[in-house]
């Protein structure tokens, strides 16, 4: 109901029950600032309530007036939890959805894909592809934004062949540094794969390595004389 969507709820954060509640009807800011609270003709009101938990309506301007001072008392952040309904039905609604298409796209993952993904979340590999998927699908239904993230990084391929790479010791970690045989590559992944996108040569190489292939030599022809 569109009445129900106007409502703000306040509720204390600790107590059930409370026997009076007296904020006054000023409080300082961060910055000094005194608010006051008044009412829709300007009065300065006191704001006392008895209850762990109570209403105001956005439709009623004493009640806006009310909410915009009370929301930002020192007192009330710190103790007291705010819930604009109609907010919160927008935000619900917006993670119902991002759930819902994270789920789709988890579903729709090719064996590459659920393996890759389990490389990078760390999931158990000796698991099988069903199991890893089922956990990959938990994973988009609890925490679809993380799942997008990592389901649609450009880079994902990269970092992949980078724990791959140092599962086989063609790189190392060693003093929070990526090395390369004794080579510095990088501190963390992204300089890491910079280091890559410019040795193509090496990023091959290692390629073949993981695939159990020997590079082909080049061969070369000889210069006429």
């Amino acid at each position: 109901m569109e009445i129900t969507k106007n409502l703000i709820v306040y509720k204390h954060k600790k107590h059930s029950r409370l026997t009076n509640f007296n904020l006054g009807n000023n409080y300082k800011d961060k910055f000094g600032k005194i608010h006051y609270l008044k009412d829709v003709n300007g009065l300065s009101i006191n704001f006392v309530t008895s209850q762990s938990s109570f209403i105001l309506n956005k439709t009623i301007e004493n009640d806006v007036l009310t909410d915009e001072w009370l929301q930002n008392h020192p007192d009330v952040i710190n103790g007291w939890e705010r819930t604009d309904v109609q907010e919160k039905e927008q935000i619900d609604t917006k993670n119902t959805l991002d759930s819902a298409q994270a789920i789709i796209e988890a579903a729709k993952m090719n064996i590459k894909d659920v393996m890759d993904f389990a490389k990078l979340h760390k999931m158990n590999m000796n698991s099988n592809t069903d199991v890893l998927r089922a956990h990959i699908i938990k994973v988009a239904q609890e925490s679809p934004e993380k799942f997008m993230e990592t389901h649609f990084d450009p880079e994902k391929d990269y970092r992949v062949f980078i724990l791959d790479a140092l599962k086989s010791k063609n790189l190392s970690y060693k003093n929070s540094t990526f090395m390369y045989g004794k080579q510095a590559i990088g501190t963390n992944e992204e300089q890491v794969i910079v280091w890559l996108k410019d040795n193509k040569d090496i990023f091959a190489l290692i390629k073949h390595d993981l695939r159990g292939e020997t590079p082909k030599a080049k061969s070369k022809t000889k210069e006429k004389v």
